[in-house]
């Protein structure tokens, strides 16, 4: 994370690069950007964003890896109108990108400015075959081998492993916003802020399950 001293004060250079904003689900007109918060507490999402404070600092709460949604990779392969086996030889690649949301907001994918500030304050992978990058885009490339027989179609899906990480925002500013110096965002000790990252293997490549299915034409 980039910071640079002012005085006793940390600041967080993120100004050059900014984050999507999440709009309020709520349907109400409202200048705060920050979901769950209204106009009587700082925006602190823009604010982090923005570098207009002097500290934005996550907070993992609780953190665990667990198997996503299976999607199909490329296009099925058909052996329909054929009397014999079909052999092919396809490379197929998936990619995933670490995402954030707030108090249940829709995901949204996380940008460089921001990605130190997550990442910091998220606890290391302690394993030595995976591991994982807030903020960097992972793909998983292989090549799948396979026969399909007769009056047959087959294809394949892919499922990924993501680290989620739940926690929370701690916001200082230089000077009173809303009669306070520092702010907790959702809440102290809260898990409102979700970091799904995809995990990797030590090779670089995207941690998962492939999946062979095949049908009749």
């Amino acid at each position: 994370m980039k910071i640079r001293k002012t005085g006793r004060r940390m600041a967080v250079m993120t100004s050059a690069l900014a984050l999507a904003l999440i709009p309020l689900s709520t349907g109400t007109a409202s200048a705060n950007t920050s979901p769950g918060w209204g106009d009587d507490k700082p925006d602190v999402i823009w604010d982090c964003n923005n570098g207009n404070l002097d500290l934005c600092r996550y907070h993992e709460v609780h953190a665990g890896t667990q198997l996503g949604k299976r999607r199909q990779v490329g296009n099925p392969v058909y052996n329909c109108a054929s009397s014999r086996d079909l052999g092919f030889d396809l490379a197929f690649r998936t990619d995933r990108t670490t995402s954030y949301s707030f108090q249940q907001e829709t995901k949204v994918e996380v940008k460089a400015g921001f990605s130190d500030v997550l990442e910091g304050g998220m606890s290391a992978s302690v394993s030595q075959t995976e591991k994982w990058e807030v903020g960097r885009t992972s793909s998983s490339g292989t090549t799948l081998k396979g026969v399909i027989p007769p009056h047959m179609a087959g294809g394949y899906w892919f499922a990924p492993y993501w680290r989620k990480s739940e926690g929370w925002l701690e916001v200082h500013y230089g000077k009173r916003k809303h009669g306070h110096y520092y702010w907790y965002y959702p809440g102290k000790g809260s898990k409102g802020v979700q970091i799904v990252t995809p995990v990797m293997n030590s090779d670089g490549s995207l941690k998962g399950k492939w999946y062979w299915a095949t049908w009749k034409c």
